[in-house]
């Protein structure tokens, strides 16, 4: 008898979308290396073809190690958990992302020397951070196919990500704004329709390879005062959806960035965009700060820019903590 190995934890359509790629995209005895392969020359000249007042903006929320403020987010996320429970749901923790941080001052005489020690979780929902291939799986495989195990010796995706030179266009769609609100409501997740609105705004065509910058509000969401819920408990959400997911997959992006996550709109609770990086080997960066950017480049009058976005070369990693730039 075979070993029950317990639900799928892919839904159909993302099983789908993966065999549609493995058939396009996989060689018999090549690792595929996902979505970043589509960001070849053409790519990045036309990236370098958006920089016209030569400015840059950063995409990355602040790693907050500061005793105080520290102290201040664990107690507004301990007030969030209990308005949950209040609701009930009982597991909502706060979704890793810590950073802990050991800084080292020596001073002796007129010299004074500086160092740190640095241990972070590279995954969550504060700090901004890539996703590498061996992050979500399925089967006991990271898309590749990759076995899940090799993570514990020799899984090398990360470094290749980096050696290969994540730069491309940037693509800014401000879905918030086509869908005239401060930010996207957890009960209406960002559906495929709210995608094409916010790409007919900017008038542009998107190339195979081109990184999607999408922007949602999440930082008037958590400047009205509210908590944005952790990915540890299968809780609705502002985010995008399973429509806007395939809506993504469809558009062949090289990377995609965004504020909030997947809406987890759906009876399982999964992860409707998360799941795209065992499907179509999606380089995904979580967490971005997008309100500063959408503001520079509408001044600007573009929505493009050209978007690096350069991993520490890291052996076995899961993802790296990140800090997008976009240059205009």
């Amino acid at each position: 008898m075979a070993e029950d190995l317990g639900p799928d934890p892919l839904a159909p359509w993302v099983r789908d979308i993966a065999k549609a790629h493995d058939a396009a995209r996989h060689v018999d005895g090549v690792q595929c290396r996902g979505s970043v392969a589509l960001i070849d020359e053409a790519a990045r000249l036309r990236g370098v073809a958006q920089v016209r007042l030569g400015k840059a903006i950063s995409l990355e929320r602040e790693v907050e190690t500061r005793p105080a403020r520290l102290a201040e987010r664990s107690e507004k996320a301990e007030a969030e958990k209990r308005d949950w429970q209040r609701l009930g749901v009982d597991e909502l923790r706060d979704g890793h992302g810590g950073v802990e941080l050991e800084v080292q001052v020596g001073i002796h005489g007129r010299y004074a020397h500086g160092g740190d020690v640095i241990k972070y979780d590279a995954h969550g929902v504060h700090n901004t951070h890539l996703d590498g291939l061996a992050h979500i799986g399925a089967d006991a495989t990271w898309h590749g196919p990759i076995p899940a195990m090799a993570s514990k010796t020799d899984e090398d995706t990360m470094v290749n990500w980096a050696q290969h030179g994540i730069a491309t266009r940037g693509v800014l769609l401000d879905v918030a704004a086509a869908r005239g609100v401060d930010w996207i409501p957890a009960e209406e997740p960002v559906t495929a329709a709210d995608l094409d609105a916010a790409l007919a705004a900017t008038g542009v065509a998107l190339e195979p390879g081109d990184a999607l910058i999408i922007y949602q509000g999440r930082d008037r969401y958590e400047a009205a005062g509210n908590v944005y819920p952790s990915g540890a408990a299968a809780v609705r959400r502002p985010g995008i959806g399973e429509d806007g997911s395939k809506w993504i997959a469809s558009k062949d992006p090289g990377l995609v960035l965004w504020d909030f996550h997947d809406a987890r709109d759906n009876p399982t609770g999964s992860l409707e965009v998360h799941n795209l990086i065992f499907a179509i080997g999606l380089c995904l960066i979580d967490n971005c700060l997008l309100g500063p950017a959408a503001a520079a480049l509408k001044a600007a009058g573009t929505s493009t820019g050209l978007l690096v976005a350069a991993p520490t070369a890291i052996h076995r990693s899961t993802g790296v903590i990140i800090n997008p730039l976009l240059l205009y």
